[in-house]
């Protein structure tokens, strides 16, 4: 089915735009001296004629739909606005994986096949770059002319080509993309007419494919924030399926400009490893909370690679991704063989094998409805680290819990749980594997009792899974009438 962006919707995003620019003239402003306000004027004007000029007729584009996940495009839904819906009602659960040279590589079957192998269901490529250019020698150019001597009134139509194919082809495996359309090239605001022009032939020839996840503007550059903001608000403006817009700045401890109204999710990356500095409750499950706190999509897109980053002990990565995952987050797994070593077939970073689970578990939960909870299921007086997930009417509440180095063992841990009137089931899982350890029952007679649960002995990570099986009148606190 086609979509037509309608007249009220134009408006809005013209507001939108209109927003953007003049903030960024007043900052330049202020940072300029009155010499400079000719100037200034001039690409303040220039920048809106850009942006209000007929786009490419990219109104009416047929979309090219695969199987489940990807049968329409995604978007932030309404309702749950740290969740990705499409039109026909699914959520999508987020499993990335790196594969940043896909559309240029050896073997693009068999990358699909690896990251399908490790449970994953988007990969993360550039469309524009030169990734490891010493190792691989590949260089992503969508125009004419060459990277040293380019030719931006014409593109390269053969790598158009290939391009498409390869989208096509990861959609028939069930594999989405997180685009990146500028991994190398570094434009500023001056360079917005140009690449305005390769934004609509991104449009014209991608948008249609239901596989798209987002489009990332810039990998890990934020020098260029005001050609961002106008080049994100024009694909805004001209998406006709509005696919979701990203930006990406290196590992830091929040979110990249969550407060912009572009940025569709709070994105952060952390390439680092298990080192002393970088610990698991601190560092990496702190990090998560401050990127789930503003009220859409939170998505770690490139964690910490092995070797590079010294992200070397499996298990420790594997409490990384979990600590993610049950504190609201989406998870990347970033990798030798999504980087330079694309085209070894073969190789797979210890770790990979508990990626799969993690993915499973949430997908038979309805994960979507889950938020951030600090009653519900808590330790007390204890050196494990935790992060509790529960839905707002309590039918459905995750703890996820681990130790805080490798291969400890875990005995006579107790965790205590306050919920509403009810009987519930509590099954104990095992992480790696989604083995159930065991499993009880038990009825809570209401807030004003805290239950005392013994956990059973586990090592490294446990599960705690809360379903109610019947829900009990309410019973008041005393005192609260």
């Amino acid at each position: 089915m086609a979509i037509k962006s309608s007249f009220k919707h134009k408006c809005s995003v013209m507001k939108l735009n209109a927003n953007v620019i003049m903030q960024n003239f007043l900052v330049r402003m202020k940072r300029s001296g009155v010499t400079e306000f000719l100037k200034n004027f001039f690409l303040f004007f220039l920048t809106f004629l850009v942006l209000f000029s007929c786009s490419s007729n990219n109104s009416t584009i047929e979309p090219v739909s695969f199987e489940k996940p990807w049968d329409s495009p995604y978007r932030v839904s309404t309702t749950y606005k740290h969740q990705l819906v499409n039109e026909n009602g699914n959520f999508l659960y987020i499993l990335n994986k790196t594969a940043w040279a896909y559309f240029l590589c050896e073997y693009p079957d068999k990358v699909l096949e690896n990251a399908k192998k490790h449970g994953a269901n988007v990969i993360r490529v550039c469309l524009e770059g030169t990734p490891y250019e010493d190792n691989l020698h590949y260089d992503l150019w969508p125009w004419g002319g060459t990277r040293n001597s380019p030719d931006y009134s014409t593109f390269n139509l053969p790598y158009w080509q290939q391009v498409e194919e390869r989208i096509k082809l990861a959609g028939e495996h069930g594999i989405g993309f997180d685009i990146v359309l500028y991994f190398d090239l570094k434009p500023t605001i001056d360079d917005l007419a140009v690449q305005k022009k390769y934004c609509d032939v991104v449009l014209k020839r991608l948008s249609k494919y239901c596989n798209v996840l987002t489009w990332e503007i810039m990998n890990e550059e934020i020098s260029n924030e005001l050609f961002q903001d106008s080049i994100a608000t024009y694909i805004k403006n001209n998406d006709p399926y509005k696919h979701p817009i990203i930006s990406s700045d290196g590992t830091t401890d929040d979110a990249l400009w969550p407060h912009k109204e572009w940025m569709d999710m709070a994105i952060v990356h952390t390439c680092t490893g298990n080192q002393p500095d970088y610990d698991l409750e601190n560092w990496y499950l702190n990090i998560a909370r401050n990127i789930r706190q503003y009220g859409k999509p939170a998505f770690n897109n490139e964690s910490g690679r092995e070797k590079r980053h010294k992200n070397d002990d499996p298990i420790q990565r594997r409490k990384q991704g979990w600590l993610f995952s049950n504190a609201g987050c989406f998870w990347t797994w970033h990798s030798w063989d999504g980087c330079e070593g694309i085209n070894d077939t073969t190789y797979v970073a210890d770790g990979w094998q508990y990626l799969k689970p993690m993915k499973s578990y949430y997908e038979s939960i309805p994960f979507w409805k889950l938020e951030p909870n600090y009653t519900v299921c808590i330790l007390k007086e204890s050196d494990l680290i935790f992060s509790t997930m529960s839905s707002p009417e309590r039918d459905v509440s995750v703890m996820y819990c681990c130790t805080k180095q490798t291969h400890q063992v875990v005995e006579n841990e107790k965790v205590y749980l306050r919920i509403k009137n009810g009987l519930y089931k509590l099954r104990f899982i095992k992480p790696e594997n989604l083995e159930l350890i065991a499993q009880t029952e038990f009825v809570s007679e209401g807030l004003k009792n805290q239950y005392e649960i013994k956990l059973p002995t586990f090592m490294d990570d446990l599960i705690i899974e809360i379903i109610v099986k019947r829900v009990n009148e309410k019973t008041l606190i005393e005192g609260t009438l």
